[in-house]
């Protein structure tokens, strides 16, 4: 159960939080068509555009901070022991053919190098969690910020973060820590 828990949040709720719900509106309130290109640059310089950006900042950063939470309940709380994905002691050896046999030629084509987020949830729970604190970099760097707004939205992101992180690793996987 705890899994798929896990699984809905990494991958479907991103999905339906960046889809795109409704179509592209002009200040007077027609639809954009695709080839209006000077319209959607309006838009997009509007300020609900600016709290839009500001709220992709803080749901990714809220999704790294979740991702780094159950990264470290794999680690700490034993979250996922004997599952051969999750159990951070074991699946490690996901990367190889059949580790176990001696044979260390890579399970697949990067398997050892840049695809090893794919072969174990210790290493996608690292990759979600900079691929998320990226993502917030990238829609923060797009904007002209004053610095008393830029540190604004590092102290709110810190705490979304910390609050993402909480909640995975305290609530909903707290885990029995005496366990070994």
């Amino acid at each position: 159960m705890k899994i798929t828990v896990l699984l809905i949040v990494t991958f479907a709720l991103p999905q339906l939080l960046f889809s795109q719900s409704k179509k592209l509106q002009l200040p007077d309130g027609t639809a954009a068509g695709k080839n209006n290109y000077i319209a959607n640059i309006q838009v997009v310089n509007s300020k609900e555009a600016v709290s839009r950006n500001d709220l992709y900042i803080y749901v990714c950063q809220f999704f790294s901070g979740s991702a780094d939470g159950v990264n470290q309940a794999l680690v700490h709380h034993y979250l996922g022991m004997g599952n051969h994905f999750w159990d951070f002691q074991t699946s490690w050896k996901n990367k190889y053919k059949n580790y176990d046999e001696g044979d260390l030629r890579p399970a697949f084509i990067g398997s050892t190098s840049f695809a090893v987020s794919l072969t174990d949830g210790y290493h996608l729970t690292r990759m979600a969690d900079r691929a998320f604190s990226l993502g917030s970099l990238a829609f923060a760097l797009g904007e002209k910020q004053t610095f008393k707004g830029v540190l604004k939205k590092i102290i709110i992101s810190a705490v979304v973060n910390r609050a993402g992180f909480l909640l995975f690793f305290d609530v909903i996987y707290p885990g029995n820590r005496a366990k070994k």
